[in-house]
This record gives C-alpha cells, sequence and structure tokens, in this order.
C-alpha cells in the first residue's frame, strides 16, 4: 500500500451531519483509471478527483462549455497582463481552514513551482500570483491571455487547503472545498466518498460514493448492466446499442471537443517531407475507419476541431482516400515500397488497437509497413516527446487546458510546445497564436484558430482521423447526472436517488 493509501485510510473525518431520509442513498461510480502520479498536480489525478466532486477551482466551465465563477465570484482585467479576482466569502476546506486570498495564493503558486507545472497555469504563461486584499487575488501572466479565467478551471488549478502540500505528496483527504469529500484511497481499487454537507453550494443530495477503477471497457459496460454500477464512464461504441435496449438504464451522448488524430514525426524521418506526410493522409478512408471501429457514432474529421464549432475552418471536409496520388507522392518523395515505419498505439484507449489495424492496413496498400507497437501510455510517451517514433495515434480533448483551443495549439504545435509531440516549429504560426491570446474580440480569436486549424490541415502536420463522442450511462434509480464535455464533472450535488 502507498503511503497516501495509508495516510488516507487512517485519516478520521468529521461525521457527517443529519441528512435527510433521501440522502442516504450511495453510489458506484466507474473510471478507467485510479490515482497513478501521486497526486501530482499537472497529472490526470487532479481530473479524477475533481471527477470525483473534491476538487474545485476559482472558475468552472459549465456544460455549454462557458465560464462561470466558483471559488471566486467577479474577476477583472485591471491591465494588460494583470487580472484581478474576487474570492467568494464564507467558503471553508473540509479540514476547517478558511478559504482566503492567502490560501488561494498559496494553492496557485505550489502550482507554479511544482516540479512539473501544470500546461494551464505555468511559469510560462503566469508570472506572479498575489493575495492583495483578504479576499483579492492578483494575478500577473507573462504576456497578454484573454483566456486566463478560463484556464483557472482546469482541475490542476484547483484551490487546496495548505495542508494538502505535503514532502509525500500532494494529499487530497480533507484538503478540498467541494461536495464530496475523499474518505479513504486504495489506488489499484477505488476510492471512497462521503457528503460534504457544509459544502457551499448546497449539501449533496446522496450521502456518499465509490469510485472503483475499472480499465477494461467491456467490464464496466457489465456493472452497468448488472447494476453494480449507477454511473459508468465512457462506454464503448460498440457497446451503445445494446445498453439503449436496456429499460433500466439512460445512456448519455456528448459531442465532446476531442479528435483522435495519427501523430507524424515532423522533424526526422521520411514524415519531415510534406509529400509523404500527405500520402498518409489520402490512403486513410476515415469513413471506413469509423464505421469499422466505432460503429459509425463517432464522425471522420478534417481539422481538430469539430465542422459546427466556431473556431472550425468553414467549409473544410475530411479528406477523400485517394491511393494513386498517394502513391505517386511516396514515389516522388524517393520513398520505396515497403519502408518501415514505427507506430506507438497505447492500449489504454481498446479502440486505438483496432484503429491501429485498420491503419496499418490501409497503409499497406499504398506500400508502407507500419509496425505496431502497443504498450502502456506511460512507456511510449518519453519516446513520443523525444521524437524517438515515426507516427503514434494521441486521443486529445482540445479544450482540456482552457475553454478555447489556444492553449491545446500552444501545447502541441507551437515550437516551445509542452506536448508537441509532432515536433512541428513554424515561426509564423506562433506569432500569430501570440496574436490570438492577446485579443479581447472572441469572433476575431475564433477566426485566428480557424486559419491555425487550416494550416494545420494545408501542412498535413498531422492526420486528423475522427472527432469523438462520448457514451455516459447512468442507472435510472438516480437523476441528476450530466456528463460533462471537457470531462471535468463526475459526482456532483445535484445526483439524487428517485
Amino acid at each position: 500500500m502507498s503511503m497516501l493509501s495509508r495516510l488516507s485510510a487512517s485519516v478520521a473525518l468529521p461525521m457527517l451531519l443529519a441528512l435527510p431520509a433521501a440522502a442516504e442513498t450511495t453510489v458506484t461510480l466507474t473510471e478507467a483509471f485510479g490515482p497513478a502520479a501521486n497526486w501530482a498536480l499537472h497529472s490526470d489525478d487532479s481530473w479524477l478527483a475533481m471527477r470525483a466532486g473534491c476538487y474545485e477551482g476559482l472558475t468552472r466551465i459549465s456544460n455549454s462549455i462557458t465560464v462561470e465563477p466558483a471559488l471566486a465570484t467577479e474577476w477583472k482585467q485591471t491591465g494588460d497582463l494583470t487580472w484581478e479576482f474576487t474570492i467568494r466569502d464564507g467558503v471553508t476546506f473540509q479540514d476547517g481552514t478558511a478559504v482566503t486570498a492567502e490560501t488561494v495564493a498559496n494553492s496557485l503558486n505550489k502550482l507554479l513551482t511544482a516540479e512539473v507545472p501544470a500546461r494551464a497555469f505555468s511559469p510560462t504563461v503566469v508570472a506572479k500570483v498575489e493575495a492583495t486584499g483578504p479576499m483579492t487575488v492578483t494575478i500577473t501572466t507573462v504576456d497578454p491571455l484573454v483566456t486566463l479565467p478560463g484556464r483557472l478551471a482546469s482541475p490542476p488549478a484547483a484551490i487546496l487547503s495548505p495542508a494538502a502540500y505535503t514532502e509525500a505528496g500532494i494529499n487530497p483527504v480533507g484538503t478540498c472545498t467541494g461536495p464530496f469529500k475523499i474518505a479513504a484511497i486504495d489506488p489499484e481499487q477505488s476510492m471512497t466518498l462521503e457528503a460534504n454537507p457544509a459544502y457551499w453550494g448546497g449539501a449533496p443530495q446522496i450521502a456518499g460514493a465509490t469510485v472503483r477503477f475499472v480499465p477494461d471497457a467491456d467490464t464496466r459496460t457489465t456493472m452497468a448492466r448488472s447494476g453494480e454500477a449507477q454511473i459508468v464512464r465512457h462506454v464503448p461504441a460498440y457497446s451503445v446499442a445494446q445498453l439503449q435496449g436496456d429499460a433500466n438504464l439512460t445512456v448519455s451522448e456528448v459531442t465532446t471537443p476531442r479528435v483522435i488524430q495519427l501523430l507524424l514525426n515532423n522533424k526526422t524521418g521520411i514524415f519531415a517531407d510534406e509529400r509523404v506526410r500527405l500520402a498518409v493522409k489520402l490512403a486513410l478512408d476515415t469513413q471506413a475507419i469509423d464505421d469499422a471501429v466505432f460503429e459509425g457514432l463517432y464522425s471522420p474529421a478534417a481539422s481538430p476541431f469539430r465542422p459546427e464549432e466556431l473556431w472550425a475552418p468553414k467549409g473544410l471536409a475530411a479528406p477523400t482516400p485517394d491511393l494513386e496520388k498517394a502513391k505517386a507522392l511516396l514515389a516522388e518523395a524517393g520513398v520505396a515500397e515497403g519502408t518501415e515505419v514505427s507506430f506507438l498505439i497505447y492500449n489504454t484507449k481498446k479502440e486505438l488497437a483496432a484503429m491501429g489495424e485498420v491503419v496499418q492496413a490501409m497503409l499497406a496498400e499504398v506500400g508502407l509497413k507500419a509496425n505496431i507497437r502497443l504498450a502502456e501510455y506511460a512507456a511510449l510517451e518519453p519516446d513520443m516527446l523525444a521524437g524517438n517514433y515515426d507516427m503514434a495515434f494521441m486521443s486529445r480533448g482540445y479544450l482540456t487546458d482552457a475553454p478555447e483551443p489556444g492553449g491545446f495549439l500552444a501545447a502541441d504545435y507551437s515550437c516551445a510546445g509542452s506536448f508537441n509531440i509532432s515536433q512541428h516549429c513554424n515561426a509564423d504560426f506562433d506569432a500569430k497564436l501570440a496574436a490570438i491570446n492577446a485579443n479581447p474580440d472572441p469572433a476575431a480569436r475564433n477566426a485566428g484558430y480557424a486559419e491555425l486549424a487550416q494550416y494545420l490541415f494545408d501542412k498535413t502536420v498531422s492526420v486528423f482521423v475522427v472527432n469523438e463522442t462520448a457514451f455516459d450511462v447512468n442507472a435510472n434509480t438516480i437523476s441528476g447526472y450530466v456528463p460533462h464535455p471537457l470531462n471535468y464533472v463526475g459526482l456532483s450535488a445535484a445526483i439524487a436517488p428517485k
């Protein structure tokens, strides 16, 4: 058992206050994975704690992807680089410590000085955080950044009690502000939560919950059908029809701002040649991939963005496969028939392996031999970030760091991007993105994002394969569960027994 597990199991939480009879209910929710990084702020562990109803930020993102007040009630830009946030009165952490400007500044500064800062809130974008009044925090950015309020809703920017920051790492037990508090953690199996009756947003309507960590998608589906779990997140597309036929279940469909892309190494190897990258794009039949792997429930992609979104290039359609042109481009670039390329696929998203086999067969038709390496993401990421690969699949949310795609474009495609697996670098691209970040006009920013997305398509920096759709399931014995498009919300105070 890890140090955090022993600590979590031994922490005595205050007794729950008397709850209404309806709130005696508990629910079980499934997550694909448990905490894997000792709750490091930059890691997926922060998303897990936010979906557990524990972590909260100064702001939050609504289901319509707008920025709303949370632990801050209002904010304003006081200069080109400065923002002032007013902290909500009367909020306490679950350990009884008051939420003040000092505790907020402490939390955000811990994030800034973390060994691995979060993309949404790092020293590359934020210069300083100060408590400038008892309930006022001033944040100074490195460059003008109009999307700062939305970035503060990102799970790594959660505000935690000073007690959360220990020499052993982050301890989320009793140090959050949300509607549920963590009672115990077994990183391999589950997490137990209890209602926080003192929650500033109103007491939860259930007494608590168990979050089960279930990596296998088929097992999660079975748990939904058997009633073992009342909320099952992200069931596979091939199970949707079966689940929709169960009168005891509700299946929710969310058109997420997420894309599965084939990343190509733009710096070294054969994909440094734009003609070869275009040949790969023309070799793929994305509609056939959608039909074969996702039951036609996803949608073929052109750019990273869904075509109906405000920042998507207008009139851009998924490319039509053209095998003869692909072969001609490869020949023109001097790529011999049977040339081998490495193809990295992580096994934590089951459908990617099936997609890989389909793509492998399609590339073989134009003379490329893709050698698939299937492994856990943690084993592949060092090579991907270092550029020691040719091709790799990536399921990527483009609003993960902010409710606009600027954070994604910077992290994945700017010269200094922290997640620039494609090894792409273009000074004009970076300059245009910097101008977008400083522009207060949303319409102008959207037009700028669309221009950059069009560039990614035209240069085939990556091949965008399908825009994802998420399917969550809940038992009809509960109400109030609403999937979140950015994957930020799981348990909430609104969940109640029917």
